[in-house]
């Protein structure tokens, strides 16, 4: 008979996504290594470990020598979020970075702490948001500004021509730097 076991995290061994658990019903008993149940693990790869001390659920054979860890759950010392509701998929890390969404209103907030770098990135594609606040765009292809009427954007150095005639930019704001 399989038994619903709640323990606390011992140890990892990350290489295999596995944990050690110590079982307070049990005395402590220690658990042999115990795998992490996860999403996906073919194709696709997800990959999370509870942390040492957190409060997981284990599935465990009759005589508590074999079993996975099927996730991590609230208690009263590690509360959930209390500005969240059932619309709300939500991740915070320790070191403050979250990623929220909300399925009512549709906004997607992804933010970093203090001294984060975030990019997103697709072939040779990148933007990234440095821990100086700066955006990086990197592109082979073409950068879009707007959504209609699109027009060239004129960089320092470049020949340009106006009412007043025909000439080089000689200065620029530097707010938006372009390589040329």
């Amino acid at each position: 008979m399989n038994a619903f076991r709640v323990g606390i995290v011992i140890t990892h061994d990350p290489a295999r996504c596995r944990v050690r658990v110590a079982f307070p019903d049990r005395d402590q008993m220690a658990s042999w290594w115990l795998p992490i149940v996860v999403p996906k693990t073919q194709n696709d790869k997800a990959y999370y470990l509870p942390d040492i001390g957190e409060q997981v659920v284990c599935l465990m054979d009759e005589y508590d020598e074999d079993g996975a860890v099927l996730g991590s759950i609230y208690s009263s010392v590690d509360q959930p979020p209390s500005n969240l509701s059932v619309n709300n998929l939500h991740w915070t890390s320790q070191d403050g970075a979250s990623f929220d969404y909300d399925r009512s209103s549709h906004q997607l907030n992804v933010s970093g702490p203090a001294g984060a770098t975030i990019t997103i990135s697709a072939n040779a594609a990148k933007i990234q948001i440095d821990a100086s606040g700066n955006i990086n765009m990197i592109t082979a292809g073409q950068i879009n500004l707007g959504t209609t009427n699109l027009k060239g954007v004129a960089r320092l150095g470049d020949t340009v021509t106006c009412p007043a005639g025909r000439g080089t930019i000689t200065s620029a704001s530097t707010s938006i730097l372009a390589q040329s």
